[in-house]
C-alpha cells in the first residue's frame, strides 16, 4: 500500500534482503527497441504529463523511480495538517519540500509558514472562485469553471494527486468543470471534497475525478458527492 510510504534514514534500511523485481513482460517496446512492461505501459495509459508519449521505456523506467515515492510528505490546509499518500508533481522548485502550505481557499501553495500568513492578510476569498449552486444547513457546493479560473484548478489538480494514486492530470483544465464542496462557518467555506466533470465528452461519461479529503472521509461526503 503505497499510502504507508515514508521517508526513512539510512541506518533504518536492511538492503541485505532486497531483491529484484521483474515485472512480466509485454510485445510492446518504445522508441529505443527495448519492451516495456505491462507496468511501464499502464503508468503510460493512466499518467498524462507533457510529452510522456514520447518516451521509450528506458526513460519511462527513470520516470517511474522518481514518481513512484511521495515527494511531498505532509501538507497544512486550513487548521489540518495532513500526511500525504502519493506523488504529485509540483512545479521543480518545490521538489525539495517536504511540507507545502496551502491556502484553503485559493489554494495558491508555498514552501513556509510566514509565507502562507503574509499571504493569508491579503487573500480576499472565504470560499472557493466560481458560483455557489447549492446550499443546505452548514454544506456548500461551488461549481468553478476551469478556463475561467485555471490557476484555482491546477492547484486543486495538484492537491488531489497527493492523494489518488491513479489520477490522471491535465494541465490544461479549461475543459472542466470542478464541483467543491464545503463545510461553512464564520470564518468562511473550508473544502472537504470535490469531483471534476469534462464540459463536454463523446462517451457522454464525463466524470472525470472526485476526491474527498482525509480528515472528512468517513462523512458521508464521497456519497453526496456521487449522488450529486
Amino acid at each position: 500500500n503505497r499510502r504507508l510510504d515514508e521517508w526513512v534514514k539510512l541506518d533504518q534500511l536492511d538492503l541485505d534482503s532486497v531483491e529484484a523485481v521483474v515485472d512480466e513482460k509485454v510485445e510492446e517496446k518504445g522508441a529505443s527497441g527495448l519492451k516495456m512492461t505491462r507496468h511501464q505501459k499502464r503508468k503510460i495509459d493512466e499518467t498524462h504529463v507533457e510529452g510522456h508519449e514520447e518516451l521509450d521505456a528506458a526513460s519511462l523506467r527513470e520516470h517511474e523511480e522518481f514518481t513512484k515515492v511521495k515527494n511531498i510528505a505532509t501538507i497544512e490546509l486550513g487548521r489540518y495538517e495532513i500526511e500525504t499518500w502519493y506523488f504529485s508533481p509540483f512545479p521543480p522548485e518545490y521538489n525539495d519540500c517536504l511540507r507545502l502550505y496551502f491556502c484553503e481557499f485559493c489554494l495558491n501553495f508555498m514552501k513556509r509558514k510566514e509565507q502562507l500568513q503574509r499571504h493569508m492578510r491579503k487573500c480576499d476569498l472565504k470560499h472557493p472562485p466560481g458560483d455557489e449552486i447549492y446550499r443546505s444547513g452548514t454544506l456548500s457546493m461551488f461549481e468553478v469553471d476551469g478556463k475561467k479560473n485555471k490557476v484555482y484548478g491546477q492547484n486543486l489538480c495538484y492537491l488531489a494527486k497527493l492523494f489518488l494514486d491513479h489520477k490522471t492530470l491535465y494541465y490544461d483544465v479549461d475543459l472542466f468543470l470542478f464541483y467543491v464542496l464545503c463545510e461553512c462557518d464564520d470564518r468562511g467555506c473550508h473544502m472537504v471534497g470535490y469531483f471534476s466533470k469534462e464540459k463536454h465528452s463523446e462517451e457522454s461519461y464525463n466524470l472525470a475525478c472526485i476526491l474527498t479529503l482525509p480528515p472528512y472521509q468517513r462523512k458521508g461526503y464521497g456519497k453526496f458527492l456521487i449522488a450529486f
